[in-house]
């Protein structure tokens, strides 16, 4: 990997036409590090020992003693809280569930899973609803905030019409994801849940209105099966809903048999759908660290 990067960095310089920077010393690079990985600056005995040592590979080891130390859960857990939450939201229950999913070295894909479905997940998980918990009352919260931060992509200026400068975002697309989170709502226990009925419609320029479908990025879409029911049974899960709502005792909420977010976490995470997914955490983590 690094010699892949290496190539691409030199070959920049060599376009630009421009010297490369001189190496940083050990004594800076040892500070960087230590600090990108466990979020504070290395002790003095700690970098009289790194500067000293003659051993070969002793930036492995280096990386390997700070990724092994407890300090490093606890600030990866800090770095994806601002990730996620900007400094807008305190959830300690969130803030628990992100510290074990680190400790437990939790894959980013299962992580996802876990925030967008913590109906779920909310037994083993309880904190995972944090995400969708602090958004849950507003749809374009739950539409902007998830697909800027998981996919890496700005759609809301494709709310109003289609994107100004950017041919590939249109309003399909924009109500589309909205279409994923149009049934999620917050209990009276403050757990997340989704409706079993609820579309979304939306004017276009024209003036013309509009069926959203549920689409993602990529346009990829899924149809919702057709179960005919009868009234009793619309009208006991409108009851339920309303139930949810506004009894903190209620048991806890039924997955319909048909999840908007749980379609929207298998489109997301399917092979040849997850460039958005990939690229997105991958930038990331490249930002943090270099």
């Amino acid at each position: 990997m690094n010699v892949a990067v290496d190539h691409y960095i030199s070959a920049g310089y060599n376009r630009a036409d421009s010297p490369m920077a001189e190496f940083a010393s050990e004594t800076t690079l040892v500070r960087r590090l230590t600090l990108d990985l466990v979020g504070r600056i290395p002790t003095w005995p700690e970098t009289q020992g790194f500067l000293e040592s003659r051993y070969p590979q002793k930036w492995s080891l280096l990386v390997d003693r700070l990724m092994s130390s407890p300090e490093f859960a606890f600030h990866q857990r800090d770095v994806i809280d601002e990730w996620l939450m900007e400094g807008k939201y305190d959830d300690s229950e969130w803030r628990e569930y992100l510290l074990a999913a680190i400790r437990d070295n939790r894959p980013w894909n299962e992580m996802f899973r876990d925030i967008m479905l913590p109906d779920r997940e909310s037994i083993l998980h309880p904190g995972a609803a944090g995400f969708l918990r602090s958004r849950a009352r507003e749809l374009d919260d739950m539409t902007n905030d998830t697909s800027r931060l998981f996919f890496g992509v700005s759609i809301s200026c494709a709310k109003c019409h289609d994107h100004p400068l950017v041919a590939d975002w249109l309003q399909d697309h924009y109500f589309g994801l909205a279409s994923f989170f149009n049934r999620t709502y917050l209990t009276k226990k403050r757990t997340i849940a989704e409706k079993y009925t609820g579309n979304v419609k939306f004017q276009t320029t024209s003036g013309d209105e509009k069926q959203a479908r549920f689409m993602f990025l990529t346009g990829s879409a899924v149809t919702e099966p057709v179960v005919e029911l009868t009234k009793e049974e619309v009208r006991a899960q409108a009851e339920e809903v309303k139930r949810q709502m506004r009894d903190a005792d209620a048991p806890a909420a039924q997955v319909p048999a048909f999840s908007p977010r749980g379609e929207l976490v298998k489109l997301a995470l399917t092979s040849g759908q997850d460039r958005f997914f990939a690229r997105a955490i991958v930038n990331r983590v490249w930002h943090q660290y270099f």
